[in-house]
């Protein structure tokens, strides 16, 4: 599949078809539809439409991140669930690390060059909200929703681009890695791995950036 015509795809069904959720969805299903056929053309249209603001409108999961996973589980799923559940993992820490929005999609847009801010995290209230008050503009902004439009646009693009490299036997995933902030957070209440197999406290499950919710209870602590 061809990253950037499925990222354009999800740009435009972002104002089609009801928001980032939806947009992310079909933006890779429709290309399956064209280029594969059965059985993804059975399924419905606007399934991922409750992805958007968060998931009705409660800023949980970015919507375009949960649209892409669902294709994701779907493409390797069962006896290949661990590369599933890697696949999804790298995309949700490559979009915590992302400045958003992206140039790689001025070209169709009406609000090019638009200002970027890091996400931070895979929360939609979190990449929005840091957003809009760096841009010094509303959720319900012309400006915003562009925005929304080419995060859902880079996402399809960074998936499709995954999908390529399992399909072509190249895929490799990469190990995520706390940052310096974190790294005493996770080695105390870790470890990172998702089934906990290593010894530690084992009392906190995730791979987000700690410091965005909870203060650092170390500091000013004797070494």
């Amino acid at each position: 599949l061809d990253p950037l015509e499925a990222g354009r795809r999800a740009y435009r069904f972002y104002f089609d078809k009801g928001g980032c959720g939806s947009g992310s969805y079909l933006g890779l299903l429709s290309l399956l539809r064209e280029k594969v056929g059965y059985p993804w053309t059975t399924l419905p249209d606007l399934m991922m439409w409750h992805a958007a603001a968060g998931y009705g409108g409660h800023g949980t999961l970015c919507g375009a991140l949960g649209g892409a996973s669902v294709i994701i589980n779907l493409v390797a799923y069962g006896e290949k669930n661990e590369i599933a559940r890697q696949m999804i993992d790298r995309l949700f820490y490559k979009y915590a690390d992302q400045d958003f929005p992206t140039d790689r999609f001025d070209d169709i847009s009406a609000i090019p060059k638009q200002v970027k801010v890091k996400a931070m995290s895979p929360l939609c209230h979190t990449s929005v909200s840091k957003w809009t008050l760096a841009a010094g503009a509303k959720v319900t902004s012309k400006e915003k929703k562009e925005r929304c439009a080419k995060v859902t646009g880079e996402v399809v693009y960074i998936v499709t681009s995954h999908l390529n490299e399992y399909f072509a036997g190249k895929w490799t995933p990469s190990v995520w890695t706390p940052s310096k902030q974190i790294e005493h957070c996770v080695q105390c209440h870790g470890p990172d791995d998702m089934g906990h197999s290593k010894d530690g406290m084992n009392n906190q499950q995730g791979h987000m950036e700690c410091l965005l919710c909870h203060g650092d209870h170390t500091k000013g602590q004797a070494k």
